[in-house]
């Protein structure tokens, strides 16, 4: 299925199920995607997560039943999920502005969120190299810590350059990793085990793990730091245009805005993937950050 068929049957499947779906988990099952791949795509086009979209959705529609059907407070809060008229009325006036009941008597007027219908153009897709390289299997050493879909963007970068500035002397490494990882198997950690193993009870439907940290090669593991194998590979592998959070951000938006609709020839595959900052230039002269995704060729390619 093209990546733009995925987004559009993704609204399709929400909206035609929005009373009952659980959760981006399952969103992602009902078109055969990767959960966080599908996440990021997601976010990166329409500018909320899976989770928000089905949330403000709702929110809308248990508006327009307190307007239109009249139907009391409490028994709207159950229908839509809610475990209490209080956690309801708190969400619905984040999301509205307002009270339900200010909204039930008409008193102010409810935010307006329909289901989303996009198009797809694809423009530029071939200015960024892309390298497309199979690798070995390799260890990162690092710190880690759990981040929701909804404010990773704000809060990894400081976690990223805390670590850096932390250790950058005592670890002696000039290039630094971020590893993304949501549930999957693949990634293991020091003992062999899939690496998810050491956060059950975590659901990651809405949040995934995060790494920072250097290249591995044995020793002594520093007390609060972990270690996790990246699995021998195909990498698409992306160059950004230099080592700032702005150039990692823009070439992560072409990635899941451009680059996934265009190409033809591999898959994305399962729920992780590393950035690389602080990379040399080719000719000697500054740095750049790198992207770089599992893939697999197509089987018809």
């Amino acid at each position: 299925m093209k990546w733009a068929d995925v987004i559009n049957e993704t609204l399709r499947y929400m909206e035609d199920n929005i009373m009952t779906v659980e959760g981006p988990k399952e969103v992602a099952m009902s078109v055969n995607v990767s959960l966080s791949y599908l996440q990021n795509s997601f976010q990166m086009i329409t500018g909320y997560s899976i989770g928000e979209y089905i949330r403000s959705r709702r929110l809308y529609l248990a508006a327009m039943d307190l307007i239109e059907k009249d139907e009391k407070i409490i028994d709207v809060a159950e229908k839509y999920g809610y475990e209490t008229p209080e956690s309801f009325s708190k969400a619905f006036s984040r999301f509205h502005d307002a009270t339900p009941n200010e909204i039930k008597k008409k008193k102010k007027a409810a935010k307006a969120f329909l289901p989303l219908k996009l198009t797809f153009s694809v423009k530029g897709a071939d200015t960024v190299d892309v390298i497309i390289e199979k690798m070995p299997k390799f260890y990162i050493l690092g710190e880690a810590d759990v981040f929701n879909v909804d404010t990773c963007f704000e809060k990894i970068p400081g976690f990223v350059y805390d670590f850096i500035n932390k250790h950058y002397s005592d670890l002696g490494a000039n290039v630094f990793y971020g590893v993304s990882v949501g549930e999957c198997d693949t990634i293991l950690n020091a003992e062999g085990r899939p690496w998810i193993s050491e956060y059950e009870g975590i659901s990651f439907d809405e949040r995934f793990l995060f790494m920072t940290g250097v290249d591995y090669d044995g020793g002594k593991i520093p007390e609060g730091m972990t270690v996790i194998e990246i699995p021998e590979t195909l990498w698409a592998k992306f160059k950004c245009r230099d080592n700032s959070v702005e150039a990692s951000q823009e070439m992560r938006r072409y990635i899941f805005r451009e680059w996934l609709f265009d190409v033809d020839e591999y898959d994305l595959i399962d729920e992780y993937n590393v950035e690389r900052y602080g990379v040399p230039n080719e000719e000697g002269k500054g740095l750049h950050n790198e992207i770089w995704l599992p893939v697999r060729r197509k089987k018809n390619s």
